[in-house]
């Protein structure tokens, strides 16, 4: 007889029937916002990660110590998918030029070019500080 009179959990029922269906239906509602493959934000998060990887162990600021761009520039190249175009440039801390030539992997393969600064600091005595700027390119 209790059973029949308690109509509390009923309620808590019928409740949590309405929540799901206002969460089901908000869900279906709202579009989800998705970003091109590749977008602007996208590339420039590549870059950012390739120098931050290669930057981890200390190994970026002492292949700049010793101006091996060689190594510099296969590093990463290594790092990046094969439709993705870069060009590195090193700038000493007066922003001057210290690679005598290009770090790069060919010619851009898009017009949509995506650059990103870098600060990295020699772990010598010297405590060098140079930018790198790493532009991106990836093929649409």
């Amino acid at each position: 007889m209790r059973l029949l009179r308690d109509r509390k959990g009923q309620v808590r029922v019928i409740e949590a029937f309405f929540a799901s269906v206002l969460l089901l239906s908000c869900l279906t509602l709202i579009p989800a916002q998705t970003h091109p493959k590749n977008s602007t934000g996208n590339i420039a998060w590549k870059a950012e990660n390739v120098l931050l990887t290669l930057d981890g162990d200390g190994q970026l600021a002492s292949l700049v110590d010793n101006h091996d761009w060689a190594t510099l520039g296969k590093s990463v190249e290594s790092a990046l998918p094969l439709t993705t175009w870069f060009n590195l440039t090193v700038y000493d801390k007066d922003l001057n030029i210290l690679n005598e030539f290009p770090i790069s992997n060919g010619g851009a393969v898009s017009d949509k070019i995506v650059s990103f600064d870098y600060v990295c600091v020699s772990q010598n005595s010297t405590y060098a500080v140079y930018v790198l700027q790493l532009q991106l390119s990836v093929v649409d």
